[in-house]
């Protein structure tokens, strides 16, 4: 079904957020061969540096969307609820991956 959400393409800081989710994604399921070939802190430090890859880019997509004004654009072409949509979605996805990658790593031993 088409719900006139078309225009969002229009918008590369949305694109690049959605790649930023999905390599983190895909990096938390990585945990599981770093853990199992190098051991328990490798695993430690991957989901880590996962989570901080996650914040930076995050952050710095944001501030570009702000600073190239397609921040405000989006704002006023389709409000807070698409948005909210896709980050509590982005948010669901990456929290269940990276509470499965910490419980992983919490049941290696040393």
């Amino acid at each position: 079904m088409y719900f006139g959400l078309l225009p969002l393409s229009a918008y590369p800081f949305l694109l690049v957020g959605f790649w930023i989710v999905m390599v983190v994604g895909l990096s938390l399921c990585l945990v599981y061969p770093v853990g199992s070939a190098r051991g328990k802190r490798a695993a430690q430090m991957w989901t880590d540096a996962c989570a901080g890859t996650l914040l930076v880019a995050s952050v710095a997509d944001i501030v570009w969307a702000v600073f190239s004004g397609q921040w405000r654009s989006f704002m006023l072409q389709f409000g807070f609820g698409p948005l909210t949509e896709m980050v509590m979605l982005s948010a669901l996805f990456i929290g269940i991956l990276w509470f499965l990658a910490i419980r992983y790593t919490q049941s290696l031993s040393d």
